[in-house]
């Protein structure tokens, strides 16, 4: 072999490749040394490598999980040291009620006892009417200037105005919330109100209206509501110490004429009053606060028409429909009193909701006896509950924790919270002066701690599951980082000794090349 003018024999060129070869094995044994690993990249063995980067990311994913599930262990373990502080402050606050009681008993007063009037008033009468979303609402309660419809109707507001002296600015007919309302002379005043779509110019398939008044006098014919003329009309008015309510059809294809409900009233009393007109039912129904006083049948119609007839609060307003007939004219029959609150509805308002308008008008108070220890107690508790989260769940107010066990989220541990508030656990925080309010409080407060115990007892076995998966999940990823290991981790011992035996396979080899040049050098000054 002839090589850069220099010639090689057989025997040298032989063990040179050796030598080549041997270093390279040292190479690849100092890499496994140095890497800790006998396969290190898909070159070396496709098959390890890629079942081992699979257990791997297995591995990881596991890892991932861990982390979430100590997560859940932590929040449990915060909502379980909660929930010793709630139950240590149930026994102080019981501790208080009981001395409470023994003062009582003794006929002594418990210096930690106070007397509180608390307002017990239903919501306010607007409020609710609000609430119930009508399509006109006069609330009547201006002191002065133009009359305001606050009803949410498409197609409003609706415009009225005051006329011959009605007079805003009167009195509240009830004491819940009202601030004014109109003052009607019974001679010739009255608002009116203009058409409208809402009310007298389109077809309605329900219609409620209610009002509030007081009447100085039920003497006569009164009007405290009319819409329509001596066609169609609706009307709710006073004859003589009677309350009416009126409808008339007379140009529907199934003709009712004077639908009339009544019930006796009182002179200076303050009064809700409603109809409904109700085509679903067949029946136009009267009531008087909240009460249903009568009703009659529709006979078949499934609408109100249009009734182009004006519409007039205290007093006609160019027409109206009574139990004995229609009555024409600009105005008449007009109301001495006081009116608030029209509202009309072009759907049926049921019973139950009139009720509570009714009910509302009357501002009530009671008296409550509150423990200003027990107090304190209940508001620490409160302020406990609230604090007692981790990582932004509480299981002490209502939050749930959903804990993951594998990385589809197939499999869960679901820990549903529950509120521990002073209002969670049913605590009452008032009635302090009676022996049997007192018992009362302490059976709620040994409910309170039936349901400490039991939630406990479920925190303490989910906690006990999420610990259990949690060293299982461990368990999992150990398992999955051996097998891969087992696939390409190097054994430091036999890669040690084969780096010895490759080591001294180059020595040998190297003598060898010494000795095999010194052969052919001898042979060539043969020559």
């Amino acid at each position: 072999m002839v090589s850069n003018n220099i010639i090689l024999s057989s025997a040298l060129r032989g063990t040179l490749l050796s030598i080549g070869r041997t270093e390279r094995v040292i190479d690849d044994i100092t890499l496994r040394l140095a890497s800790g690993l006998k396969i290190n990249s898909a070159l070396d063995k496709p098959s390890s490598f890629f079942a081992a980067k699979a257990l791997q990311n297995t591995a990881s994913d596991h890892a991932r999980l861990l982390d979430g599930i100590s997560q859940s262990v932590r929040t449990v373990q915060e909502a379980i040291t909660g929930l010793e502080g709630v139950s240590k402050l149930v026994d102080q606050a019981e501790t208080i009620v009981k001395s409470s009681k023994e003062y009582l008993e003794s006929g002594e007063t418990d210096p930690a006892v106070f007397e509180e009037t608390v307002n017990s008033s239903p919501q306010a009468l607007f409020r609710q009417i609000n609430s119930a979303r009508p399509d006109v609402y006069f609330r009547l309660n201006e002191s002065g200037g133009p009359i305001i419809d606050s009803g949410v109707g498409t197609g409003g507001p609706v415009g009225a105005n005051y006329n011959s002296g009605a007079t805003p600015g009167a009195p509240a007919l009830y004491t819940n919330n009202g601030t004014f309302s109109v003052n009607f002379d019974g001679i010739n005043d009255r608002i009116q109100v203009n058409d409208s779509n809402l009310i007298n110019l389109g077809t309605v398939t329900a219609r409620t209206v209610e009002l509030v008044f007081n009447a100085n006098t039920t003497a006569g014919r009164q009007i405290l509501y009319e819409e329509g003329a001596q066609v169609n009309g609706l009307t709710i008015y006073i004859d003589n110490g009677l309350l009416y309510f009126t409808a008339e059809d007379d140009n529907g294809a199934n003709r009712y004429a004077d639908l009339n409900v009544n019930v006796p009233i009182v002179a200076g009393q303050t009064y809700h009053a409603a109809f409904t007109l109700n085509f679903t039912t067949q029946r136009f129904t009267g009531y008087l606060d909240g009460i249903e006083v009568g009703f009659e049948n529709l006979t078949g119609d499934v609408l109100f028409p249009a009734h182009s007839g004006d519409i007039g609060i205290g007093g006609m307003n160019g027409a109206a429909q009574f139990h004995d007939g229609e009555s024409g004219g600009n105005n008449g029959f007009n109301f001495n009193g006081r009116i608030s609150d029209v509202a009309i509805y072009n759907k049926v308002i049921s019973e139950a909701v009139l009720l509570n308008h009714a009910e509302s008008l009357n501002a009530s108070t009671i008296q409550r006896f509150r423990n200003s220890e027990y107090e304190n107690v209940l508001n620490q508790l409160d302020r406990l509950v609230v604090d007692a989260h981790y990582n932004g769940i509480n299981l002490l107010f209502n939050d749930n924790l959903t804990t993951n066990f594998n990385s589809e989220h197939t499999s869960t541990l679901t820990t549903k919270g529950q509120n521990f508030s002073a209002r969670g656990l049913g605590l009452s925080r008032f009635d302090f002066n009676d022996i049997n309010d007192i018992n009362l409080i302490l059976e709620q407060l040994a409910d309170a701690k039936t349901q400490i115990r039991n939630f406990s007892n479920t925190l303490v076995t989910d906690l006990s599951v999420i610990n259990l998966r949690s060293d299982f999940t461990q368990q999992k990823i150990n398992t999955h980082r051996s097998g891969a290991d087992d696939l390409i981790v190097a054994d430091q011992n036999q890669e040690g000794a084969n780096l010895l035996a490759t080591q001294t396979r180059l020595s040998l080899g190297i003598t060898a090349l010494s000795l095999a040049a010194q052969s052919q050098g001898s042979t060539l000054r043969l020559f």
